[in-house]
């Protein structure tokens, strides 16, 4: 049976929009400020419940029951995401903003003040064109009062406010600071009941999944490689039936198996896939731009044997022998170019000799490939040649912090883990593009800027409520008049990612004027409740017919007792 096509236009479907859009800004604008709420929630799996005041966690989870409001919540959670993936940090504040201005939009559209161009009232597109506009303005507006961050006091200042903690925002700062803005920081579980942080070597290289499919961390859009055999070679694997020869080689004796290569065709990353199924786990990794030498310098990191399409070896003939391993390769999904970064490889482990009784340390392969790197920078006279030898030299020896949160409850340690990765990402984005006034006041005061009173167009007016929003509802939050002093400072860049996404977002809902939902078939539960349903309909009208008939037949004993006390009189 064909399912029904659902189809919501004009006033209802922008009713349907404004439903799905506060389905998610309403909760999560109460995690905005430092006396924001936190959220009990469940959690997947009965793991059990878990307390955040992470606005895009919450964001997450929340799935209103009509289709129509929740395609309309799935598309505002896109402003979080995208200041997420590119910041890291600012998911409240962008939704804040966007939430804002869709209901200042939303609502004056449903009070009939929507016209044609040229009426002088609100035309749906063109405040669209003028939201995009504006949106590079105010950016630009951010981005002079920027201030280059200068010392490691002022990073503190960032990580502190956005953790709401002054010990640990110290610690985290600290590391940022040493492994810099290009450094990689791993945020993981720890065992000790404390923090502990350090900083360690790792690889870094230009990378990206095989495809979407194997993106297995999405909140972090990125796929997650832990204690797995890697095998790297320079052979483009576009043939489904070649390839699975040599992945069934080198899985004869391993369960899971990281592959890095220059490309992968559809089939064979199909075929991937599939091979899940049989308890089997592939992770393909695109690496289309290394040169050899970097291939060669992996295969040193990974201690593996490196199959070179340019000396005549042959996929065929490859085995178990020829993996490498790594304890954990973070490869991003990001619009963005980053680099994967590898922490544990097998070739970076220092190793022990005994002679004479006497134990002696070794250095590890990927150390004597940087003393000969280094040796070659030496002899090198072209400045060009020694640049690549230097960033070849960065590649293996990339500056990585390790962060283990260890708390005495999982409660404890799960948000103050999610808070920990906001504030890491929130110090290198006031690394990359400085600070500014924070607790809202930078939009704040960008919107006095903007205002010229009776001169504001609808439009204006409305941007001018939203970026005053997030001001306000630190304040709302916080039940009475909070004092920001200039202590409390923002990175530029979560900013200036909060407005643009915002905007983007709010520019596009609003000119929605039909929603057509995927219609999902009932599932067994939904089917066994419609049934309940109508078998309590039917009991009612069964009662409801039997309560009649006894009506008439009380009805009928009634009448015929008149009708004989009648006759007696009569006699």
């Amino acid at each position: 049976m064909d399912k029904a096509t659902i189809v919501k236009t004009n006033a209802e479907a922008r009713e349907k929009i404004l439903r799905g859009v506060n389905a998610v800004y309403n909760p999560t604008k109460l995690t905005l400020g430092p006396e924001s709420g936190s959220a009990l929630m469940y959690r997947t799996y009965a793991r059990g419940p878990r307390i955040v005041d992470d606005g895009k966690t919450i964001a997450d989870v929340i799935e209103p029951k009509d289709e129509c409001e929740r395609l309309a919540a799935q598309a505002f959670r896109e402003t979080a995401s995208m200041t997420n993936q590119r910041a890291g940090d600012g998911t409240t504040t962008t939704m804040v903003i966007a939430g804002k201005l869709i209901n200042e939009i939303l609502s004056r559209l449903s009070e009939g003040s929507q016209s044609y161009a040229g009426s002088g009232k609100l035309s749906v597109r063109k405040t669209c064109r003028d939201l995009l506009a504006l949106s590079k303005t105010i950016q630009e507006k951010v981005k002079e009062r920027a201030k280059k961050i200068e010392t490691l006091e002022e990073l503190e200042k960032i990580s502190m406010i956005s953790l709401g903690n002054e010990v640990v925002g110290k610690i985290v700062a600290k590391v940022v600071w040493d492994v810099g803005v290009d450094g990689f920081i791993d945020v993981v579980d720890g065992y000790k009941g404390e923090l502990e942080t350090e900083v360690i070597k790792g690889a870094r290289f230009a990378a990206k999944p095989g495809a979407k499919a194997f993106v297995n961390n999405p909140k972090r859009f990125e796929m997650l490689v832990q204690d797995c055999p890697v095998f790297l070679t320079n052979y483009k694997f576009d043939n489904a039936e070649q390839a699975r020869v040599v992945f069934s080689g080198l899985l004869k004796k391993n369960a899971k198996l990281c592959i890095l290569a220059p490309d992968f065709s559809e089939q064979v990353l199909i075929s991937m896939v599939q091979t899940t199924k049989q308890g089997v786990f592939m992770f393909p990794v695109k690496v289309p731009s290394l040169r050899t030498e970097q291939f060669e310098d992996l295969a040193v990191y990974f201690d593996a044997k490196f199959i070179d399409k340019a000396q005549g070896m042959k996929l065929e003939a490859v085995d178990d022998t020829c993996l490498g391993f790594v304890e954990k390769l973070v490869v991003k999904d990001t619009e963005n170019r980053e680099d994967a970064v590898a922490l544990g490889g097998r070739g970076s482990v220092e190793g022990k000799m005994r002679i004479a009784d006497k134990e002696y340390g070794v250095s590890s392969k990927v150390a004597e490939r940087i003393k000969m790197l280094k040796d070659q920078i030496v002899e090198e006279r072209i400045d060009t040649h020694k640049k690549l030898l230097e960033r070849r030299i960065a590649s293996l020896a990339s500056a990585v912090g390790v962060i283990r949160v260890g708390a005495s409850t999982t409660a404890e340690s799960l948000p103050l883990k999610l808070k920990i990765e906001d504030a890491q990402y929130a110090c290198k984005s006031a690394l990359e593009e400085g600070y500014v006034k924070g607790g809202g006041l930078c939009l704040k005061e960008i919107a006095l800027e903007l205002t010229t009173g009776d001169e504001n167009t609808e439009t204006e007016l409305c941007l001018i409520k939203a970026l005053n929003a997030p001001y306000e509802q630190i304040q709302e939050n916080n039940e009475g008049l909070l004092e920001i002093g200039d202590e409390v400072i923002d990175p530029a860049k979560v900013v200036r990612m909060a407005v643009e996404h915002a905007l983007s977002v709010a520019a596009n809902l609003i000119t929605v004027k039909i929603i057509i939902p995927e219609t999902a078939d009932r599932t067994d539960y939904e089917g066994q409740a419609l049934i309940a349903q109508a078998l309590r309909m039917v009991a009612a009208l069964f009662a409801k017919r039997e309560g009649i008939k006894a009506e008439n037949a009380m009805e009928m004993e009634r009448d015929l007792e008149r009708i004989a006390e009648n006759n007696i009189g009569k006699d």
